[in-house]
């Protein structure tokens, strides 16, 4: 009878039964409450003297919760215990839980519900219905029949998980051979299809054979002798062995289980690829170019080296197999080498080693560290990257990249960076001021004597200031003939003030240029946090709009920062506004600056550039209206704007030309990035191969882990990344290292006054030999003369940009550009 057979048959049986009456009422079952449930009285309650084996009866106990108040002798036998007023908390868990939501469930559909239990028990997996019937006595309380069957099929687990595994499983029956009465040989009693592939034959064939018969290399090589005698000491052990089938050489891993005098269990674990994948192991490690050994975590001790390291760290093979970790690092690092582990999240990946060769030199190591099995225990895998050379010539270059290549001091970069951190460490107590300086008519000067002397009075200029900087202030320059003070720990204005009129004193005084003696004055603005702002744009924006007042007023002079002089913000307010209203109305123009082949000068990619049109005031600067959409945050949809009608413009060039679209750091704060990107390739049907989106390293200077994170979903779009600026920002070389980029551009700063700037020419050296060690391609943008271009030619860079090639021309004229070029191809 099946399940449905079942359950009718359940509530046909159930007629008139009195006894289960008289205990609902006993028990205090009974309620006024009138039940939607059929009637318990009519189904339940008549024709039975006993319960039915498979049926039992539920409901409310004394507790409150569920109660079995009696059950047939098949559901006792299923729950292993006699059930009479037994609350479900005192059964199997596994089986209370599914009373409970079969009894649940038929309580909420006002029907009968069931639920199948699947049971492990001797080995045997089974089934077992259980159906739950809501009835309602005359009283109107709620009871729940419940009928319980186990199904009647069952499984073999045991059985199943032999047949069902790849590796070899046999049961060998011992073999004694009289008089000795000693084990001879084994009887394969048993074995799966997995055994039967190893030895090459059917399971029926191999059935009831010996041992030294179906496997004739097992009695040869010693493998029947040891599992003979591991019967006999009734110990199981695991040890590797050659396959049996000498036609096919295997190498197995054989796990042995007496079970008693006379049985065996083996296991056979095919490890010939393991092997394989160990001895290849072997010879990358022994053959590779990178110094790499193997240590014990514990003892730190060295297990294994190869010629590499043996080379690189200059001691003998037999000295360092004999040595600990301790051997090949400076004593300051002997307390961190235990995070040394390989594991995931360990000291190793993240900080540069001070590494000692034998000799006692000092080497900077990357550590790359992984666990592996070595020899049959756990050890660590070390790879070394020494990158001495390349943290020295990264510290030139970054210091090229903080200092100003004239006169020494500090360029705006760190100057802005110091005042950042200066604010940051402010006192509730204490203030700072910051001091803009700008020499007075020093383009006459160089008008007049030249720009070499105009660049020696730089220099002299930057020594004077330098004269008078205190302990713990900074004097950088900003570019031009512009200079400024960082000074910290003031008590009162009057010391901000006392500070300039020495600043103005220090260079009021003659200087000697070319053996002549050049008066230059200077002025001096004045802004002090947190007076008058608390961060660094803002405060040098301030003491700006301050040495403006007294450049108007005839120089030679400071003043204090005071909120008259904010007319300034008033129209970065306006000009806010109106960016505002140009968005609205779609009042911005977007044109295109080509990016050219330094040999061929055949266009390889189009620079999108933003324009806008004021329609009162004319033509205003990216440089002027960039910046206050980033503060303000209107950059995301002008950039989105932008970046979406560039791509509907690329399709009307050459197939193999890219476009390049520059991303603000202020767009890498929106969560929309990426998908901007994708609308904009998708509506236009632009390749994303095609679109290359440039980036400066403030992009990954703040929060680069999350800006790092959507770099690589839109390289994994398959567009490409270009570093913008290279080289004007704090850690260049460190952002190469932290991201694939596909092109380096060089600013423009060091392009300009090449080749007569011997600091310039480095530099760009410098940048085209990173670009060629990476495979990427080098821009070099600003160029203007023939001359500039030759030079760039010769130090390798690949592309260039600039005015000599053609200046930012509107859509139609970039179309018609192209048109022009390919004439004169043809030509």
């Amino acid at each position: 009878m099946d399940s449905a057979d079942d359950i009718s048959a359940a509530y046909g049986v159930l007629s008139d039964f009195e006894e289960v009456r008289e205990l609902c009422v006993s028990w205090g079952c009974q309620t006024d409450k009138p039940s939607e449930f059929p009637r318990f009285e009519e189904l339940a309650l008549g024709s039975l003297g006993t319960l039915a084996d498979d049926l039992g009866l539920m409901g409310e106990g004394r507790g409150g919760g569920l109660e079995i108040y009696y059950a047939g002798r098949s559901i006792e036998s299923w729950l292993g215990q006699e059930l009479r007023c037994t609350a479900l908390e005192a059964i199997d868990q596994y089986c209370a839980a599914c009373l409970r939501d079969a009894t649940a469930l038929a309580t909420q559909r006002r029907a009968p519900a069931m639920q199948v239990l699947h049971w492990l028990r001797d080995g045997l997996a089974t089934s077992r219905e259980v159906v739950i019937f809501p009835l309602s006595t005359r009283k109107g309380a709620t009871v729940f029949l419940v009928f319980s069957r186990e199904r009647a099929e069952a499984h073999n687990v045991v059985d199943a998980i032999y047949r069902a595994t790849d590796d070899g499983l046999v049961t060998l029956a011992a073999v004694f051979d009289d008089p000795a009465d000693a084990i001879s040989d084994f009887r394969i009693l048993s074995l799966n299809n997995g055994a039967a592939r190893l030895f090459g034959d059917s399971e029926t064939a191999l059935r009831w054979r010996r041992l030294s018969e179906a496997a004739p290399t097992f009695a040869r090589d010693g493998t029947l002798a040891r599992l003979i005698e591991l019967s006999k000491n009734r110990r199981g052990d695991e040890f590797e062995i050659a396959g049996p089938l000498p036609e096919s050489p295997r190498h197995l891993r054989l796990s042995a289980a007496p079970m008693g005098a006379d049985l065996i269990a083996i296991t056979l674990t095919d490890v010939t690829r393991l092997k394989a994948r160990e001895e290849y192991f072997r010879l990358l490690f022994e053959e590779n170019p990178m110094p790499m050994w193997v240590h014990d975590p514990q003892s730190r001790r060295i297990l294994a080296a190869n010629d590499a390291a043996v080379r690189h760290f200059g001691h003998s093979r037999d000295r360092l197999l004999d040595a600990t970790l301790e051997a090949l690092f400076e004593e300051k690092e002997h307390p961190h080498l235990p995070g040394i582990q390989g594991i995931p999240g360990d000291a190793s990946a993240d900080r540069i080693w001070q590494g000692r060769s034998a000799d006692g030199r000092r080497r900077d190591l990357e550590i790359h560290a992984r666990e592996l099995d070595f020899d049959g225990r756990r050890a660590v895998l070390v790879s070394v990257v020494d990158v001495t050379e390349q943290l020295a010539a990264s510290a030139r270059i970054a210091h090229m990249a903080l200092h100003d290549s004239l006169t020494g001091l500090a360029n705006r970069n760190q100057f802005r960076m110091r005042l950042a951190a200066s604010l940051e460490a402010l006192q509730p107590d204490e203030a700072l001021a910051a001091h803009y300086i700008d020499l007075d008519d020093f383009k006459d000067i160089n008008d007049t004597l030249g720009h070499p002397a105009g660049d020696q009075l730089l220099v002299a200029v930057a020594e004077r200031l330098s004269d008078i900087l205190r302990p713990g202030d900074m004097v950088a320059r900003l570019g031009g003939d512009e200079f400024a003070f960082v000074q910290a720990g003031l008590t009162s204005p009057d010391e901000a003030g006392e500070f300039a009129e020495k600043i103005v004193g220090a260079l009021g005084h003659p200087l000697k240029i070319n053996g002549q003696n050049v008066l230059v004055n200077a002025s001096v603005g004045v802004a002090i946090a947190p007076a008058h702002a608390s961060d660094p744009d803002t405060l040098l924006q301030y003491a700006d709009i301050a040495l403006y007042q007294v450049k108007q007023a005839g120089g030679g002079a400071y003043r204090l920062f005071d909120a008259g002089m904010a007319a300034a913000l008033i129209r970065r307010r306006v000009l806010e506004a109106d960016l505002r209203d140009a968005l609205m109305h779609n009042a911005f123009d977007v044109h295109y600056q080509p990016i050219a082949e330094i040999e061929s000068r055949r266009i390889v990619a189009m620079e999108a550039l933003l324009r806008w049109t004021h329609p009162t005031r004319g033509s205003i600067s990216p440089a002027e209206f960039i910046p206050i959409a980033e503060a303000s945050g209107l950059i995301i949809p002008i950039g989105e704007m932008a970046l979406s009608r560039a791509c509907l413009e690329a399709m009307h060039w050459p197939p193999a030309t890219r476009l390049s679209v520059n991303l603000s750091p202020a767009q890498f704060k929106s969560e929309t990035l990426v998908q901007s990107v994708v609308r904009a390739l998708e509506a236009s049907g632009l390749p994303a191969s095609r679109l290359e989106l440039e980036i400066t390293e403030s992009v990954l200077l703040v929060e680069s882990r999350d800006n790092l994170a959507i770099l690589h979903q839109l390289r994994a779009l398959g567009v490409h990344i270009s570093l913008d600026d290279f080289g004007t920002g704090n850690s260049s070389l460190f952002y190469l290292r932290a991201f694939p980029f596909d092109k380096i551009k060089i600013d423009r700063s060091f392009v300009q006054e090449l080749p007569t700037n011997l600091q310039c020419v480095a530099i760009v050296r410098a940048v085209t030999g990173i670009g060629q060690c990476l495979n990427v391609a080098t821009v070099a943008e600003g160029v203007e003369t023939e001359e500039q271009l030759a030079h760039l030619r010769k130090e390798g860079c690949t592309q260039m940009q600039g005015y000599l090639f053609a200046k930012p021309l509107p859509a139609e004229a970039a179309r018609k550009l192209f048109g022009a070029w390919q004439e004169e191809e043809v030509a």
